[in-house]
Formats: C-alpha cells, sequence, structure tokens
C-alpha cells in the first residue's frame, strides 16, 4: 500500500452535425461554395504532398507546393468577397500559406508538412461553421446576468483589431480538429457534394476563446443561436454554481468528520507536520501470488529523496511540489535503486517536519485517509502510537515495522466500519481511500 498521484490527460473534440442552412445571402452562397470547392482542392494538394515527400519525389512536391498556392488564393479571393469575414477558415488559409513557404524549396516529411495537412482540412470545416454562424445576431450572457445580442464573428474581429495575441471562432466543446473530421468532408466532396448547404442550422452554441496578451489565461464566451438557449443556459449554470457550492459544503463537513474518526482512535496520533517529504523504495516480487491471481511484493525498505548530500531529505512546504519531484523520480530514478524485472519501483509523499536530525532513529508507521469524493490535497495524516503514548511509536528496522503494517491497516479499517477494500459497511456505494507506509524518522 502506498501513497501516489494519478494524473489524467483527457483529449476530445467535437464533431460538427450538419444540416440545411439558408440564412445568408445569394451571393455569400455562391462565394462560399467556391472558396468550398477551393478548400477541398487545397486539402487534396496537401495530401499529394505529404505523399510526395514520403516517396522523395521532388517533381510530385513541386507541383502540389504550386496547388496549395493557387487554390488557397482562390479560397482566400472568395471569402474575402463574402458580406461577412469567415474568420476561422481565413486564419487557417493564412496560417497555411505561412507554413507552406517553410517547405517550397524542398520535399519535407518533417512537423512543418504534417501541420499542413491538418490546416488544410481543418479550414474546410472552418469555413463551415463559419458559414453556419453567418452576419445575423446570436446571444451573449454578459455580466450581471443579461441576455445580449451580438455576432460571434464580428465579435471575434473587433478582438483581433484591439491587437489580442490569439482569438478563435469554434462551435461549442470543439477542442482542436482530428483528422478523421475533415476525411469525411473529403469525403463529401469526393461523392460531388461539396455545398456549403451542408452547414448548418443545428450549430446551437458557439465559443469564442481569447487571450489579450500571449501569456495571459484563455477566456472563452459563449454564444447561443436563440435567446431561449442562452436564457436556459443561463439558468443551467446557475443550478450547476449551487450544486457545487452544496457539494463543496458536504465535502468539507465529511472531511472533518473523517478527521475526527481517524484520529479519535486510541492507537491514533494526528500527524501535525507542516510540509512533505518524497519516500521511495523497491517493491521485491515473492513469487507469491494473492486470492485474484495477481503477484505480492515487499517493500525492501524506505529511502528518503534528498538533492543535497547535507540533509537527509528535501523538504516540501506542500503536496503539489513533492508531487512534482515524484514524477521526476520516476523518469530519473536515483541511483542506489536496482529493480528487477518483476520488481516494482514504488514514491510516497508524506508527512515530514522542515528540519530534523541526521542520525536515524527507526521507522514510524504513517497513515493516509481520503474521505469518498476527496482527492489527493484533502488527505488526513495520522500516526501509529502505543495506547496511552502521546507520542508516534518508532520501530527500529523497517521489517519489524513492515511486519506490523498489515495488521495496523486492517485494524483501522474495520474501526473505521470499511471492509478490507475501503468499501463503507454503512454504504456500499461509498468508499475510502486508505494508505499505510513506514517512514524513516531522525
Amino acid at each position: 500500500m502506498r501513497f501516489f498521484l494519478a494524473a489524467v490527460s483527457l483529449w476530445f473534440a467535437c464533431g460538427l452535425n450538419t444540416a440545411a442552412h439558408a440564412a445568408q445571402t445569394a451571393n455569400d452562397k455562391v462565394f462560399a461554395n467556391a472558396a468550398l470547392r477551393s478548400l477541398h482542392d487545397l486539402a487534396r494538394a496537401a495530401a499529394q504532398y505529404e505523399q510526395a515527400a514520403k516517396d522523395s519525389d521532388q517533381l510530385g512536391c513541386h507541383d502540389a507546393f504550386i496547388s496549395m498556392q493557387k487554390v488557397a488564393h482562390e479560397a482566400l479571393i472568395n471569402v474575402h468577397s463574402m458580406s461577412f469575414a469567415p474568420i476561422d477558415a481565413i486564419e487557417d488559409v493564412s496560417i497555411l500559406l505561412r507554413l507552406s513557404q517553410l517547405v517550397q524549396n524542398g520535399c519535407s516529411d518533417d512537423v512543418a508538412t504534417q501541420s499542413l495537412f491538418m490546416m488544410a482540412g481543418q479550414a474546410v470545416m472552418a469555413l463551415r461553421y463559419d458559414y453556419s454562424i453567418g452576419d445575423g445576431d446570436w446571444y451573449m450572457i454578459a455580466q450581471g446576468g443579461t441576455i445580449e445580442a451580438k455576432n460571434p464573428l464580428q465579435y471575434a474581429r473587433s478582438l483581433k483589431d484591439q491587437g489580442y495575441s490569439w482569438v478563435s471562432v469554434r462551435p461549442n466543446g470543439m477542442l482542436f480538429m482530428v483528422v478523421s473530421n475533415w476525411k469525411a468532408e473529403m469525403a463529401s466532396s469526393e461523392a460531388d457534394d461539396p455545398s456549403i448547404e451542408n452547414s448548418g442550422s443545428n450549430l446551437k452554441a458557439i465559443e469564442v476563446g481569447y487571450r489579450q496578451n500571449s501569456g495571459d489565461s484563455n477566456t472563452t464566451v459563449y454564444f447561443y443561436r436563440t435567446k431561449e438557449d442562452a436564457r436556459a443556459a443561463m439558468e443551467a449554470a446557475g443550478q450547476q454554481a449551487k450544486a457545487v457550492v452544496k457539494a463543496d459544503a458536504d465535502l468539507k463537513a465529511s472531511k472533518a468528520e473523517w478527521n475526527k474518526k481517524l484520529t479519535s482512535l486510541p492507537y491514533m496520533i494526528a500527524d501535525r507536520n507542516p510540509g512533505f517529504k518524497l519516500i521511495y523504495g523497491v517493491c521485491r516480487d515473492t513469487g507469491k501470488k494473492d486470492t485474484n491471481g495477481a503477484g505480492i511484493c515487499t517493500e525492501d525498505d524506505s529511502h528518503d529523496y534528498s538533492d543535497s548530500r547535507g540533509a537527509p531529505y528535501s523538504w516540501f512546504a506542500d503536496i503539489q511540489s513533492c508531487t512534482d519531484a515524484q514524477l521526476g523520480i520516476f523518469d530519473k530514478r536515483p541511483p542506489d535503486v536496482k529493480v528487477n524485472p518483476h520488481d516494482a519501483f514504488v514514491s510516497s509523499c508524506v508527512p515530514a517536519p522542515k528540519t530534523n536530525g541526521h542520525a536515524l532513529k527507526g521507522y514510524q508507521m504513517v497513515f493516509a485517509l481520503i474521505a469518498p469524493g476527496a482527492v489527493e490535497d484533502d488527505a488526513v495524516y495520522a500516526e501509529l502510537r502505543e495506547q496511552g503514548s502521546s507520542a508516534a511509536t518508532v520501530f527500529r528496522t523497517f521489517k519489524s515495522c513492515d511486519d506490523a503494517i498489515d495488521t495496523g491497516y486492517s485494524a483501522t479499517l474495520k474501526d473505521l466500519g470499511a471492509d478490507k477494500d475501503g468499501n463503507l459497511l454503512s454504504d456500499k456505494t461509498k468508499s475510502l481511500d486508505f494508505r499505510a507506509k513506514c517512514v524513516r524518522v531522525y
């Protein structure tokens, strides 16, 4: 059992639901369709360039490059002829033209070339949703809860005119374009259906993201096609905000309750250390398996991480700093660690005082309890003590501490009203995240 940091990265893209949309003028439709055909040709030329680069076909690269320049400028002429500016489509084609200059004299298959391939397809999609937005009024929720009528494209243009470092208009929830999106658009062209009429009345919400300065965080403003949609979104946001406040209050009460439960056990003492240290070790394979068939390992010792020879360990004022260092030692393990194929390298962030001695006294048993619904930063820490003592028990060796850890762990879970897996006996839908470690003390 050990303390750990879990990190999950989520990447997703939202496709555009398309349907006929006839809100634009007849001329807009003509120019948009012409631009759309050019953008399909641009995507094909970018794909031809990529293949030629893979084949080291210098002549093929040259021909594809000339085609990209030609159809990209045709597309720009047509989009600039529309009565409103399809801002993302123009931006995508402009970026593609700048990127293409990096490969004009060669036959490259580097990152810049791959960006060409992606940007060409993205421009096709951008023109579709820019056309769907059009030049009419949408509705945004302003400060104070009022609903104002504004056009997302015109709003974005006003930001660009003010010199904002980054402005983007896209369907709500679309974080980035993936290849499969625009390949579907290519297929529609190959099936003789390149009409801008595929753009959609089903596009209900738009987000305009921007940064005033390059170092700023992103700000996002949402626009809705109807006032009713905007009002519904505002009401939903209000309900969600109330739910978040209630959930925070419930979690705060729950953490306080579990803190009291853990530290009131007669063999526990609340940990009062102001910071954290990083510990690590190797869990050696025993060759045995548990009831689920998983291998069983035992830790050989607990080591303290230190980036200074003058200190027994590095001290961190908060757990985030400690977990940042923890990620670092997974990439570059300490030199005293040898991990065999069936062993496991383990590390944890545990409470520790800022200053300490250098002479090893022994090991203490440290417990971490994370209440149902809480996260790592909310952990409650306690140490094992003998009943009647006001100080934590110190084991002389790591083995003596490790031998006692299972008993202390199981007894604590039982007294907290949970089974061996941390599931609450009173409510099987909730579980505790409960961990135990043997830690060096000086």
